[in-house]
């Protein structure tokens, strides 16, 4: 049974976003991708595509540069998870390859769309404890992408 598996699991894609939830959901992706031999891409979506898309040039303009400073330090923030994930997945499972990836967006939708593009037999994504009302009223991103995604998606708690 697992050496079928095995041939079927060859790309694990984890979203990770700092939370502990997203921590745990990495540990997971590791030893779960470590199992099958398969590919690790770590994945991180930065929601600042609003404030990165203030042109350098309009900020000098107005005599403020404050908002290119934001969205550096946003994207500086989005690229420390992305390498402390990778030197975490480095020290746990030196023999693995992993990758990472960093897209701007909607974090649902970008990482539904990463899955499907990179044709990943696996989604693993932390679920947040955000209250029953607001999942009800908001949704919650783990859910989305369970509810849009044709491979096999794993909610880490």
């Amino acid at each position: 049974m697992i050496n079928e598996a095995v041939n079927l699991i060859r790309n694990v894609l984890v979203a990770v976003d700092g939370s502990e939830n997203s921590k745990r959901a990495l540990d997971f992706a590791l030893d779960f991708a470590d199992r099958y031999g398969a590919a690790l891409t770590i994945m991180n979506v930065s929601e600042s595509s609003t404030v990165a898309a203030v042109p350098a040039d309009l900020a000098a303009y107005s005599g403020d540069n404050s908002m290119v400073v934001v969205a550096k330090d946003i994207s500086k923030y989005h690229e420390d998870i992305l390498n402390n994930a990778l030197a975490h997945a480095n020290a746990a499972k030196p023999n693995l390859s992993v990758s990472t990836c960093l897209r701007e967006g909607n974090p649902a939708a970008e990482i539904a769309a990463l899955a499907k593009d990179g044709n990943f037999d696996v989604a693993v994504v932390g679920h947040r404890g955000s209250g029953k009302v607001r999942e009800f009223l908001l949704g919650s991103i783990s859910e989305k992408i369970a509810h849009s995604l044709d491979c096999t998606v794993i909610l880490v708690k």
